[in-house]
């Protein structure tokens, strides 16, 4: 009986085979066949063994697995801010692409994936008895993030010459409405005044400044100027790595008075969870309180991050131009403050009235 030119290793609690051989050029392949079935792993063993001789006797183009197209995007993107949120979704789609080469990636595999994703409970964890703890399937959002992660992973590829084509990715756009809530005044009061005494301080704060929650929660006085009515985000706490300079109204001023006047000496934080000197700041604001404090308000559920959304819709509606918020909230980019654009339409009435003098002439023959 012949010998194989390659090993087959069982790996892992689930003994997964995976193909141990050296290749032509001298170097060691070591890759998983995403499978127990040992006829099946030696059928793609002895694919994979045959396409390395071919590429290095014959000089074939190599195929590329997805895995090494991951590895190379992952090098060009570590910095990136959602980079642990993408390792959760490729470490989900392992199981689906781990053991495909690029050309093997096609619309099919993709639905699959997609169904697959979608059809996976919101919520995975589950109780002792083995239910799950709700029915509601895995938002649209979620499953487009991570078609979008999948899509720039390729497309780099291709760029890197290891592909010819990509498949076609739709991404659902958005239909036009509002992906973000915000307050009237007039809920706000009505939330004020049903919220705990500890969280009005920073539920004030926030509407007054515009600082996402653990800005607000882990503010120093030393991030503070009272005299210039300053204050601070550091570069490492921001979003977008970028210190922040904020100029404080006369709202922001009351609270941080309040707060000065409450602070116990040696302690740092201007919202402690306490009142002695070793008190540190709360670890979250955006908790049963906040929501329960919802509901006795009787208002749409809202997320802490929402306040940011109200200071800026208000911002706009009070006529602050797009370009002050950007600067004020700390926005590395125009876009993002271009959703607000809605609530301040008075910046076009200049142009609204361009086709005044025809539109009257108009009426007046109708007249």
């Amino acid at each position: 009986m012949a010998r194989h030119p390659y090993r087959l290793e069982p790996r892992g609690k689930k003994g997964i085979l995976w193909i141990r051989f050296t290749a032509p050029n001298g170097r060691e392949v070591f890759r998983s066949s995403g499978t127990v079935d040992r006829d099946l792993a030696t059928e793609w063993a002895s694919k994979i063994h045959a396409e390395q001789y071919r590429v290095a006797r014959l000089g074939e183009k190599p195929r590329r697995l997805w895995t090494e197209a991951v590895v190379a995007w992952f090098e060009d993107h570590k910095s990136k801010r959602s980079i642990k949120k993408d390792q959760h979704n490729l470490k989900w789609l392992s199981p689906y692409l781990g053991h495909l080469h690029l050309d093997e990636i096609n619309a099919d595999v993709l639905a699959l994936v997609s169904t697959q994703r979608k059809a996976e409970p919101k919520n995975k964890r589950r109780r002792q008895d083995g239910s799950t703890f709700t029915d509601e399937p895995t938002s649209q959002s979620t499953v487009d993030k991570m078609m979008a992660l999948i899509r720039s992973i390729l497309r780099d590829a291709q760029r890197r010459g290891w592909s010819d084509s990509v498949p076609t990715i739709r991404i659902k756009e958005a239909d036009g409405a509002e992906d973000y809530r915000w307050l009237t005044q007039n809920e706000a009061v009505r939330l004020h005044d049903e919220l705990a005494d500890h969280l009005r301080p920073p539920f004030l704060f926030a509407l007054a400044t515009g600082w996402r929650e653990q800005n607000v929660l882990r503010l120093r006085w030393e991030q503070v100027d009272m005299e210039r009515r300053v204050a601070w985000i550091k570069g490492r706490q921001a979003k977008g790595k970028k210190a922040i300079g904020a100029p404080l109204n006369r709202n922001a001023m009351d609270i941080l008075t309040e707060q000065r006047a409450k602070r116990v000496a040696g302690n740092p934080w201007v919202f402690p969870s306490g009142s002695e000197k070793d008190s540190a700041p709360y670890v979250r604001a955006s908790n049963t309180g906040w929501y329960a404090a919802q509901r006795r308000a009787r208002i749409e559920p809202l997320a802490w991050h929402d306040l940011r959304h109200t200071w800026a819709s208000w911002h706009v509606m009070a006529g602050t131009s797009l370009r002050s918020l950007m600067e004020l909230g700390g926005w590395r980019s125009y876009q993002s403050v271009l959703r607000y654009a809605h609530l301040s339409p008075e910046h076009l009435a200049g142009d609204a009235e361009r086709i005044e003098k025809v539109a009257r002439k108009l009426h007046g023959r109708s007249a």
